[in-house]
């Protein structure tokens, strides 16, 4: 199956990578930019600089959301499907481009190790949005838009979130001792090993298998809640879900 993916940028390239992972063959399209040339020795690329034909073609769309208007505007014909991964993006406001088949989603650039979670809504075949989004991650399909917006601040904010955890446990392993590189091999293993925990455990009952009476682990934790870690991860969701839906 082909793609065409919309777009040159960090989100549009972890998918493309994703995909022919996972034997799609991938296509970019979109304005001429520096960033779009230099993948013409990776992928093929179309130039869009007037009307562009959509006809039959399975489109992801992974441009700004302000330049969404520009490509509705030069669109032509009827595409197969469309699939946005454009924030801050109604379902409404992508079927204003003419297709078979509409969704919206919000990954997240683990797409690159077929790692991302795809939250997504859907109107049409939703096994033909499944197939392509479970080949750079894993789909999970939604039915209103306020459940969906809050799953995407999961999938598409929060590893952001957890890059500054990563970051600080690798501050503090070397202030305590620890070269840069075996903290970043260390910390890099932790997610690791906590991802296979997680998997099918609730967070407060890893923590408390965890914490021993009077241990360095419990010593540890008070002084997170302490700072308002607890919180500062609540209230960070809640402020990116306030801007997702405006």
């Amino acid at each position: 199956m082909k793609i065409t993916i919309i777009g040159a940028g960090n989100m549009g390239l972890a998918m493309a990578n994703g995909l022919k992972l996972s034997g799609f063959e991938v296509s970019f399209a979109g304005r001429l930019s520096d960033r779009l040339e230099a993948l013409k020795g990776e992928f093929e690329v179309e130039i869009i600089d007037q009307n562009y034909d959509i006809s039959d073609k399975n489109i992801i769309l992974a441009i700004k959301p302000n330049a969404l208007e520009w490509f509705v505007n030069l669109a032509k014909g009827r595409a197969n499907l469309i699939i946005s991964v454009l924030a801050r993006t109604s379902l409404e406001q992508i079927q204003a481009i003419n297709a078979i088949n509409h969704a919206i989603c919000l990954p997240n650039i683990a797409a690159k190790y077929q790692k991302s979670i795809n939250p997504y809504i859907a109107i049409g075949d939703t096994n033909l949005v499944e197939k392509i989004l479970n080949g750079f991650g894993k789909a999970v399909k939604f039915d209103s838009k306020s459940t969906f917006d809050a799953a995407s601040i999961i999938s598409g904010c929060a590893p952001a979130y957890l890059a500054l955890v990563a970051e600080a446990i690798n501050t503090a392993a070397v202030r305590s001792g620890l070269r840069l590189d075996e903290a970043q091999a260390m910390t890099s293993g932790l997610f690791d090993s906590f991802a296979g925990l997680i998997k099918d455990t609730y967070p407060a009952l890893i923590k408390d298998s965890i914490c021993s009476p009077a241990g360095t682990t419990i010593e540890g934790v008070c002084e997170l809640e302490k700072a308002g870690v607890r919180t500062a991860f609540i209230e960070a969701i809640r402020a990116s879900l306030m801007k997702q839906r405006g």
